[in-house]
């Protein structure tokens, strides 16, 4: 993997030292370019202007550089942010392997004319920086293992989906390669909350592809014109397409189908109460089993229910989930000693549709990414004889 050092160059007096760095994902790969050196000043100018993201494509732009060179090769497509006096540039899709890349920063073209203002700006020679990123591992490419919910019966108002690929993804292009099909295999049209900001788990293994909850609630406008994406009784199809690709660029193995159908909507809030808890005998590392009335969300199940023994401190372990995400399960990593315990539970907990403790789904909660965890915990206890 190609080091993300900076390469530095001199820019003009106003800008001071600029230079260009690589931005890496968390799976090391690099997804990003970054211009430094440059005057907050200029860039919080530019970036009142209403062309904005073309007046900062002027100054720091990014082209594929294999092959012969052709002035008319345009820039690759994406979006620019601003944090003080950096430029960061990341494209709409991911960077492709075994392909170069050549970043050019020209801060002289930091000008709000154009055509340049001056000779000096119209000859600034950029500063360059090229990237090649590895080729492709050898071996099969990466393909979907599991969507969650596992059930095939979901509620009407079912809110989210989860899928998990063998190896890393590519990102930017998620919604491009996912559809929904109703039961005579018609595409449904805008079912999807398509977020700027994917949302992906740190290992770019897990997608999560939230159902436009403009479209669950009632009363909401989107609803109105559109209908909900779901209805209890029909028979649906997720289509994860072969088009979409791995991180290193290639197709998945296979396209993937997870077929389903639809029943009521489920919109009461999680009463622990209904939990069934099955404790395992002291001096085992038997699980310990919380059976639900109803699935809840499998990515949160393992992060938001943990145990505590009677001084409060957190009993270290393995978590599963099962029985169509019914039923959590617990391994400690040491035997169980007699005594009074707790299910600490995490308000941020949902099932299928959103719905939480106490709190049942509203719209109007969802923001742009996933909405934060809340701090509240719930408790429930048992005991070990």
């Amino acid at each position: 993997m190609l080091a993300a050092a900076p390469i530095a160059a001199s820019a003009d007096d106003a800008s001071g030292k600029a230079e260009i760095r690589v931005i890496k994902d968390e799976t090391g790969r690099p997804s990003a370019f970054e211009a430094l050196g440059l005057t907050a000043d200029l860039l919080e100018k530019l970036g009142r202007l209403e062309d904005a993201q073309e007046a900062f494509g002027r100054i720091l732009a990014v082209y594929v550089a294999d092959g012969p060179r052709d002035p008319d090769r345009p820039p690759l497509a994406g979006t620019y942010s601003v944090e003080g006096t950096r430029l960061r540039f990341t494209p709409r899709f991911a960077l492709r392997s075994g392909t170069t890349y050549r970043a050019l920063l020209t801060p002289e073209r930091g000008s709000t004319s154009n055509p340049p203002a001056d000779a000096k700006e119209a000859k600034a020679s950029p500063i360059t920086l090229e990237v090649k990123l590895p080729e492709a591992p050898r071996g099969p490419p990466a393909e979907v293992v599991r969507i969650f919910p596992s059930s095939n019966t979901l509620p009407e108002n079912q809110l989210r989906f989860y899928v998990h690929f063998s190896a890393p993804m590519a990102r930017g292009e998620a919604y491009e390669h996912v559809r929904l099909l109703d039961s005579k295999g018609r595409t449904i049209a805008q079912p999807f909350l398509e977020l700027g900001e994917e949302l992906w788990d740190p290992s770019a293994r897990r997608f999560t592809l939230l159902i436009d909850p403009g479209r669950i609630k009632r009363g909401l406008k989107p609803r109105e014109e559109l209908g909900p994406v779901l209805d209890a009784g029909g028979e649906y199809t997720l289509v994860v397409e072969r088009t979409w690709h791995d991180a290193f660029g290639r197709a998945l193995r296979d396209e993937f189908r997870k077929k389903f159908r639809v029943g009521p909507p489920v919109a009461t809030a999680i009463d622990p109460a209904e939990w069934k808890i099955v404790s395992p005998e002291r001096g085992s590392t038997a699980a310990l089993k919380v059976k639900f009335p109803r699935p809840l969300d499998h990515a949160l199940m393992q992060r938001t229910i943990s145990v505590e023994d009677s001084q409060g401190d957190r009993v270290s372990g393995k978590v599963t989930v099962s029985d169509e995400e019914r039923t959590w399960e617990f391994v400690p990593e040491r035997p169980w000693t007699a005594g009074k315990y707790e299910l600490a539970i995490d308000g941020a907990l949902e099932d299928l549709s959103g719905n939480r403790i106490g709190e049942p789904f509203e719209v109007d909660r969802v923001g742009p990414i996933e909405r934060t965890a809340r701090t509240e915990t719930f408790r429930v206890p048992f005991e070990i004889r």
